[in-house]
């Protein structure tokens, strides 16, 4: 029998509380009830909670999502239920774009908590369940990170001794797509500081002159449109980690400032005249050659020397194509399983296809083509022919490929103990991962995704249904029968 799971929720008036808890007197839950931010915080840092339902209508409107998002990096592992109130379009809007596991209305519905509480209860499950695992699969992840190569296994090891040092910074290289943030992340999480704010910088994203303000904050009329004090991404993350990505890209001005922080572990706001004490840590990483940079003079060489203290480098995917089988299941898992799709396979060719691809995008440019060919095949094999030309142009099937991990990895993508539907369940979705690299996304596009899966999803569980599947995406029904006309789905 599983242990209780540890559940923290506000104390936000007596209503509600009663109706709350009427769902929570169970053996499963552990439940903790907070009356204040200062209380939420401590118990946090001190208890082993595993399920905050956080209502956000506990705190003011503006610091319940601030405190919310600081909750949500600082314990990245923990599930959190947000409570909006019905009809709080910009509440929810906020809340969706944080892709926090589940969020429910007030009024309470009885069968949405339910709901809620029994996929955050088999989630929970899941993880804390023993799974046999071979020896290589031990090492398989780290902090967000999968390999099992000879490279990541080194990385990995890295990643804990630099993680011990808090106070040397570590210039991370890599291609792009690599997962640069994601070894800066995994740094925090391992190092003493992870309580603290981790908080990351993309110096090649935010025009030169408002790196400066955003780093550094400003005065309280510093300049035209100052109306007051701001604080900068450097005091924010006292205490905490700094992680300044592409910082070849900064110009030699900021360059300056930078190594003083570095040297002196102070800085001055923009508009200042008083050094401000300053105690984080700082991760820069870039893909461009910087010693190339400090002989053209475009980078300063004593911040470089700062900078570079731990070197510590990220092998490309060409060279780890061991792991490719594991990349390929991870998020076949998160693009499918998790989110109400039925996983997909890869015959044997296409799998050797891939094995042989360069991957120039790395591993961004994997998870792309899976979150693609989710939408395609879900619930499918994926044959040589299907592949975008890109990955078989080149590829001869008469060729032999060595593939270092079995495949059968790829046919079990679904989790140990899966959760079936539950009767009467609600849809649930989560924001999709976008890639905004390209500029622009579609955004007709992507609502269009979205409701069909939703829709999808209501006709699988009602059995097609679509009064039923009608009354769970919350709809009339002459609006779902327009909507599956429209999108030609009249046939579910």
């Amino acid at each position: 029998m599983q242990a209780p799971i540890t559940l923290l929720f506000s104390d936000s008036g007596l209503e509600k509380t009663r109706t709350l808890s009427a769902h929570l007197l169970d053996d499963a839950f552990n439940c903790i009830q907070f009356k204040s931010e200062k209380e939420l915080l401590s118990l946090l840092s001190q208890s082993a909670i595993q399920l905050l339902i956080y209502d956000l209508t506990f705190f003011e409107k503006k610091p319940a999502i601030t405190l919310l998002q600081k909750i949500q990096t600082t314990y990245p592992d923990l599930l959190i239920i947000a409570v909006v109130p019905e009809g709080a379009e910009d509440l929810i809007e906020s809340v969706l774009q944080l892709d926090l596991f589940f969020y429910i209305h007030t009024p309470f519905d009885p069968a949405e908590i339910r709901i809620a509480l029994q996929r955050a209860q088999a989630k929970l499950n899941r993880k804390r369940a023993p799974i046999a695992r071979g020896k290589q699969d031990e090492t398989a992840s780290f902090h967000g990170l999968i390999g099992q190569s000879q490279g990541m296994r080194q990385l990995f090891e890295l990643i804990t001794k630099v993680a011990e040092d808090e106070f040397a910074t570590v210039l991370i290289r890599g291609e792009s797509g690599t997962g640069k943030e994601l070894v800066a992340k995994a740094i925090h999480a391992h190092s003493r500081r992870n309580k603290k704010n981790f908080v990351p910088v993309n110096c090649a994203a935010i025009p030169d002159d408002l790196l400066e303000s955003e780093l550094f904050g400003y005065t309280k009329g510093a300049f035209t449109g100052a109306l007051q004090n701001k604080i900068g991404r450097i005091e924010y993350a006292n205490g905490g980690t700094l992680f300044l990505d592409e910082i070849g890209d900064m110009k030699p001005s900021l360059q300056a400032k930078l190594l003083r922080v570095l040297q002196e572990k102070e800085f001055e706001p923009v508009g200042g005249l008083k050094a401000c004490p300053v105690d984080t840590r700082i991760l820069a990483a870039t893909h461009c050659d910087l010693e190339q940079l400090v002989k053209e003079g475009r980078f300063r060489e004593d911040l470089y020397y700062r900078l570079s203290v731990i070197p510590l480098s990220i092998p490309p995917l060409k060279k780890r194509k061991e792991d490719i089988p594991l990349l390929l299941a991870a998020f076949i898992n998160t693009y499918t399983t998790q989110r109400g799709r039925e996983p997909f396979t890869f015959e044997p060719h296409a799998l050797m296809a891939l094995m042989s691809y360069l991957w120039r995008g790395n591993v961004r440019e994997l998870e792309n083509l899976v979150q693609h060919m989710s939408i395609l095949y879900s619930g499918k094999t994926v044959r040589l022919e299907d592949l975008p030309e890109k990955f078989t142009a080149d590829f001869d099937p008469s060729t032999p490929v060595d593939l270092p991990l079995s495949t059968d990895i790829l046919e079990q993508t679904e989790p140990p103990h899966p959760l079936a539907p539950l009767e009467g369940e609600a849809i649930i979705t989560t924001v999709a991962d976008i890639s905004w690299e390209s500029g622009q996304v579609d955004f007709n596009e992507l609502i269009d995704d979205y409701e069909r899966q939703l829709i999808a999803q209501a006709m699988r569980i009602t059995s097609g249904n679509k009064k039923e599947a009608a009354k769970l995406l919350n709809l009339k029904r002459t609006t779902l029968l327009e909507k599956m006309k429209k999108k030609e789905m009249q046939d579910l």
